[in-house]
């Protein structure tokens, strides 16, 4: 019997060991399981959150400074006078500085954010994420211990678990835009990387140059000028000028509308120079009233051209010429100054004289005088028009 006994009392131990080796791998089990479980949600919970889609985004933004909703901003921006590789390597290099996002407040829908996308401290775009509806992860909430969890916490674990993804981006690159306005001859041609800016360009025209500006009245036909405008310029773009036999011009803004003006030919500032002297004589001579004023005038109209500006008012000075009472005059000092062109065959020729004159009750006097006469040249022979 007693042998017996110690046989039980070895058995019992045995299966009493066997048993809690059993409930201990049964613990061990729930709880590897459990804890991977718990591990799983953990892991999915960690991808879900929002900033890990916002970065993904950010990171691929910011490596390629290009992507899709890009593309399509860039392909809408007009851009006639640039190809699309130079928008494209233009548009990168501003935001090689980096894109950020920064969420927008007011949104108020829990499975959708909105976000600002700025570079440089301006915002350029706008992107959209929601979670993914479609996504199965590893975590079932039907199981344990997710059962119990929602049965105490319900509603804890109905959120969090599907990833974000970005749903929808756009930029706008308007600010990109600058303007060319650029004022020139309207015999000119202004182009921009090849493209020569049509009249649709033009903002305003028969803008007076400032040489000529006070002759405009009577010579309605002068040279003018006219401006363009070209709107569509994206980054810095230098506007290309000709002249009207194709040569570049570059505009000095220090000089004026000079700078416009074909210079007159040494030739023909000679033959100017040369007509001048005698007429700027006989012209000052006759406005003194020394002498005979007809035998003055007569000898005046050698130079001028019949009924001009100078022969009419001449003609109206006669009757006062009675009442001079200058004895004598003399031209002393004589300089030719300048020649400007205003169209074929008409001169602007700028002078200075110095006279003495005698004039009775003021005894001798001498003059600076500084004239402007409008001549033409016919050719043959100068004629004088018009003296300012």
């Amino acid at each position: 019997m007693a042998g017996k006994r110690r046989r039980l009392g070895i058995l019992g131990k045995l299966l009493y060991t066997l048993i809690l080796l059993a409930y201990a791998c049964a613990i061990a089990f729930v709880g590897y399981t459990w804890l991977t479980r718990v591990y799983d949600y953990a892991e999915q919970y960690e991808l879900s959150r929002p900033v890990k889609a916002v970065d993904a985004y950010l990171e691929t933004v910011n490596r390629d400074h290009w992507n899709d909703g890009i593309a399509r901003a860039v392909a809408a921006m007009p851009h006639e006078a640039q190809s699309d590789e130079e928008i494209k390597a233009f548009v990168q290099d501003r935001l090689s500085s980096g894109i950020t996002a920064v969420r927008k407040s007011g949104v108020t829908d829990a499975d959708r954010m909105s976000y600002s996308l700025r570079c440089a401290g301006r915002e350029i775009g706008s992107m959209t994420i929601a979670e993914d509806q479609g996504y199965q992860g590893r975590v079932n909430l039907d199981e344990l211990p997710w059962t119990l969890v929602s049965r105490f916490l319900p509603g804890i674990l109905e959120w969090g678990l599907k990833p974000w993804q970005v749903v929808e981006d756009s930029y706008d690159f308007t600010n990109l835009y600058s303007s060319i306005e650029i004022t020139v001859p309207s015999t000119y041609t202004v182009s921009i990387n090849g493209t020569v800016l049509g009249p649709e360009y033009i903002t305003e025209e028969g803008i007076p140059f400032d040489v000529y500006e006070k002759y405009y009245y009577d010579m309605p036909n002068l040279p003018t000028k006219v401006t363009y405008r070209f709107d569509n310029a994206i980054g810095v773009i230098q506007p290309e000028i000709r002249d009207e036999e194709g040569n570049i011009v570059v505009i000095d803004k220090s000089r004026g509308d000079i700078q416009f003006v074909k210079p007159v030919d040494d030739e023909t500032l000679q033959r100017l120079a040369a007509f001048m002297q005698p007429f700027t004589d006989k012209y000052l001579a006759f406005r003194s009233g020394a002498g005979d004023s007809g035998l003055a005038l007569a000898a005046l109209k050698e130079y001028i051209i019949p009924n001009s500006d100078i022969d009419r008012r001449a003609q109206d000075a006669m009757d006062g010429m009675s009442w001079a009472h200058t004895a004598s005059y003399k031209l002393t000092d004589f300089t030719f100054n300048s020649a400007l062109p205003l169209m074929n065959g008409v001169y602007i020729c700028d002078v200075t004289a110095t006279t003495d004159t005698y004039t009775y009750g003021k005894g001798e006097v001498t003059d600076v005088l500084d004239l402007s006469v409008i001549v033409c040249d016919f050719g043959g022979a100068i004629l004088a028009y018009q003296v300012n």
